[in-house]
């Protein structure tokens, strides 16, 4: 106890200099806090926008589906398994046709990917329902709102969809639009034709035929033996996860570069203090003080700017990062283009691990990094600390 008010009474006469460095380490735990945040509520928003409207609990896919060969996506279809019928018909699967057509809005043509789903589906999370429409005048479809900006339509328009079918011959109608859905999703917007797939496959003369099978994200009982391929959500999500884990590695050095500038401010702050401190420490010493406790004295001044920096981040970061959580970050650019599910805005996820993790180990490093310098105080002696030398 008489360490500790040792310890405070020192930092309080220490002024300006114990502040400063407080207020720099606890800039560097915010920033560790805060970044690390960032990168995990990310990746859980990305992980779940995949999860809800595309992958499920995983994906069946067709012998000749290749999502890294588009050259290949004029075969990628085949007969549904009819090991599949009974969890289709209680809504836990659901089957999805990819298939290559183009579009000719304002006498433009675009190519584009035809998704035939199932209006009355559940599970994914798009609003398939407003294809229950049937019609012999034109196709209804629906779009995403970023593909509708692209080539500039809104709802009740028509325009020429082409294909060629299964048989190798080219046919064409007309389409309108019944409806711009709002996704975050963007790999189901930009680029994509949603339309019915029983009429998908009656025009492209498929019956019966899918690209792939999306099972329930809810659904963790026993799956179908078949001849289709079998994408668990964690592989269908592997690359994501490796970028991220990239991305990470790259935060961690950001992260210990600033915590090392940090820590070389407490560092120059042990050291300063051991030579200015001279005859203080002889003084101690010849008064009873032991070089142990001694060398506590000066440790436990170092660690308490990691205590004090934590709280002191607390206070002015605690309304920052709740900001964060509830209205989140909003990307100062368009996240359309970039070719992944992004949401435009993110928000970060703070767990109780992290911050805890994250308190420990800088008042550990903190700790450590004020008793290197303090080590050598284990040779002092009286006698040559009253006389200002460090023996």
């Amino acid at each position: 106890m008489v360490v500790l008010k040792l310890a405070l009474l020192n930092l309080k006469g220490a002024g300006l200099r114990t502040w400063l460095n407080v207020f720099i380490l606890s800039l560097a735990f915010f920033a560790i806090v805060y970044l690390k945040g960032m990168y995990n509520g990310m990746e859980m928003q990305i992980l779940r926008i995949s999860e809800d409207t595309n992958y499920g609990s995983g994906q069946f896919w067709c012998e000749t589906y290749d999502p890294y060969d588009p050259l290949t996506l004029p075969e990628a279809h085949g007969k549904i398994p009819e090991a599949f019928t009974p969890l289709r018909e209680a809504g836990l699967l659901t089957p999805v046709m990819l298939y290559q057509g183009a579009i000719y809005p304002d006498n433009r043509m675009k190519n584009v990917i035809f998704r035939g789903v199932e209006p009355e589906q559940n599970v994914m999370s798009i609003p398939s329902s407003e294809l229950g429409i049937e019609t012999d005048e034109y196709i209804p479809v629906m779009l995403g709102h970023r593909m509708a900006k692209s080539i500039n339509v809104k709802v009740g328009d028509v325009f020429t969809m082409q294909w060629r079918d299964g048989n190798g011959a080219y046919d064409a109608r007309d389409a309108r639009i019944e409806h711009i859905m709002t996704t975050e999703n963007s790999t189901l917007d930009i680029g994509n034709i949603w339309l019915d797939l029983a009429l998908l496959q009656k025009i492209t003369r498929l019956e019966n035929e899918a690209t792939m099978i999306v099972v329930d994200k809810s659904y963790s009982g026993e799956l179908p033996e078949s001849r289709w391929t079998y994408m668990s959500l964690s592989a269908l999500t592997k690359d994501f996860r490796d970028m991220m884990e990239m991305e990470k590695a790259g935060g961690a050095i950001m992260y210990g570069v600033v915590f090392a500038l940090a820590l070389l401010a407490v560092f120059d702050t042990q050291v300063l203090s051991i030579w200015r401190r001279r005859q203080e420490m002889g003084t101690l010493m010849a008064l009873g003080m032991t070089r142990t406790t001694l060398i506590k004295l000066f440790t436990l001044e170092g660690g308490l700017h990691g205590f004090f920096a934590v709280v002191l981040a607390s206070l002015w970061g605690a309304p920052i990062m709740y900001l964060s959580d509830t209205k989140g970050y909003t990307m100062p650019m368009d996240v359309d283009n970039f070719g992944m599910v992004l949401p435009q805005t993110l928000y970060p996820e703070y767990s109780v691990g992290l911050i805890l993790g994250t308190i420990i180990v800088v008042l550990i490093t903190v700790t450590f990094t004020s008793y290197i310098p303090v080590r050598k105080l284990a040779k002092l002696k009286p006698t040559d600390a009253l006389r200002g030398k460090i023996s």
